[in-house]
């Protein structure tokens, strides 16, 4: 197993940073990793001392951070965002916690330009020109880095996935070929490990698919007990009643049975049943969310996690 930990955000001045971890953001200031380094230092400090192997991080989220954008088009990264993720990747090396960083969040999908960013009518890449490829050119080799997640919960917004037919925003084939490029252009110019985390695990079988090329899968767990039949569920189930051919991590769960948002009802289930269930039902682990309890659903326990 691994233990691992969702950071997923940094927290600054009292507010969770979303999306503003890295580079400047849309709204003219930075509140990245250098505007508060001594304090991102000391959550990896605390980290390598609680045993947590792999932290999941955030990175591009919905565009609005480390992105110069120009008329709705992308002109490049930030300046600021490489001394941000020159300093993230130092606190991760020196204290031994790695990362797997998320490209981007779902909520990207949201505004039509951006996901034009993404891929255009003619299946050019605008994030993959002018973003990803730099970013790779200077870190795609670092070996603080674990793993990258493509995607974050991709599935809220495919036609074929979505529970919210007003958030549809692709069809599974454009998924599936910008997800194949995606995972293209890191492998050219890193050996680090790549993943997606579905947001439900009824989706995860189409992460195994080959257009994807992963190495290994995710389910994130947030069953409600007043919708039972929602969702498929990880509870009570080992990794290879799924059927896969790839390892899978409860790449999110709660950390505790009643934190919650007043939207979700979580079942009497503990970080630590999920642990046992990651441990003994084959899962390569079980990353809570999250580290310093970003939003409603709480700070995880981090001696759990590890084991102590």
């Amino acid at each position: 197993m691994i233990a691992g930990i969702n950071y997923p955000w940094t927290i600054y001045d009292g507010r969770a940073n979303y999306g503003c971890d890295f580079g400047r953001n849309r709204w003219g200031s930075h509140t990245g990793v250098t505007a508060h380094a001594a304090e991102v230092r000391a959550d990896f400090a605390v980290l390598a001392d609680a045993g947590i192997e792999v932290v999941r991080w955030f990175v591009f989220t919905d565009g609005r951070g480390g992105i110069r954008w120009i008329d709705g088009a992308i002109a490049g990264l930030d300046d600021a965002f490489v001394r941000d993720m020159d300093a993230a990747l130092e606190f991760s090396a020196s204290s031994g916690v790695r990362v797997c960083l998320v490209l981007l969040d779902y909520l990207w999908f949201d505004d039509p330009q951006r996901r034009l960013a993404l891929l255009d009518r003619y299946d050019a890449s605008m994030f993959l020109d002018r973003v990803l490829d730099p970013f790779l050119e200077r870190y795609g080799r670092a070996a603080a880095i674990h793993s990258f997640d493509l995607i974050n919960e991709p599935d809220w917004v495919i036609a074929e996935f979505a529970t919210d037919p007003g958030r549809v925003a692709w069809p599974l084939d454009r998924l599936r070929l910008f997800g194949g490029m995606l995972s293209s252009c890191i492998r050219a110019k890193s050996s680090a490990l790549l993943t997606l985390g579905g947001g439900r695990v009824a989706s995860v079988r189409e992460w195994a698919t080959a257009a994807y090329d992963l190495d290994f899968l995710q389910v994130h767990s947030y069953p409600d007990v007043r919708y039972p039949d929602r969702d498929d569920t990880v509870i009570g189930r080992s990794a290879e009643s799924f059927g896969l051919s790839k390892p899978l991590l409860i790449g999110e769960c709660p950390s505790h049975p009643r934190l919650h948002p007043p939207s979700h009802l979580s079942p009497d289930y503990s970080l630590e049943d999920y642990l046992a269930l990651a441990r003994d039902g084959g899962y390569l682990g079980a990353w809570p969310w999250s580290f310093k309890g970003v939003d409603a659903y709480g700070a995880a326990d981090l001696h759990s996690i590890a084991g102590r």
